[in-house]
């Protein structure tokens, strides 16, 4: 049970950078499996994906002039029990190994770069 201070604040929302909003939504929402936005204009700041069940946090676009080269202090992390097999399935849609990373000897996550540019992890439960 939460603290009583904490009250009803709980994680809503991911922001994710993006210089092609209209990639960003295809690959985030194939990724997820959440509702895309029907339109995205080109002047558009943001656009929030959602999960159809209602029971994840929504991912929010957020156009940004450039993907920072380094590692950003906050990223996504997904679990699943088959992490091979999605590994697979978010290469196909767009994603990217993120071949310079250094794993420790024992590592159960590998990092991936959204079509954007973006590091996530996919992390096996």
């Amino acid at each position: 049970m939460r603290p009583p201070e904490v009250g009803d604040l709980r994680l809503a929302t991911v922001c994710v950078n993006a210089t092609d909003m209209d990639r960003a939504a295809d690959f985030w929402s194939s990724a997820l499996g959440y509702s895309r936005p029907d339109r995205i204009g080109p002047h558009d700041q943001f656009a929030k994906l959602k999960d159809p069940d209602r029971t994840a946090p929504a991912v929010l676009l957020q156009r940004a002039r450039a993907i920072p080269a380094e590692p950003t202090p906050v990223h996504i992390d997904l679990y699943t029990s088959d992490r091979d097999k999605h590994i697979a399935r978010l290469l196909e849609l767009g994603a990217m190994r993120a071949d310079d990373w250094e794993y420790p000897e024992h590592h159960e996550f590998v990092v991936l770069r959204d079509p954007e540019g973006n590091e996530f992890c996919v992390i096996a439960v």
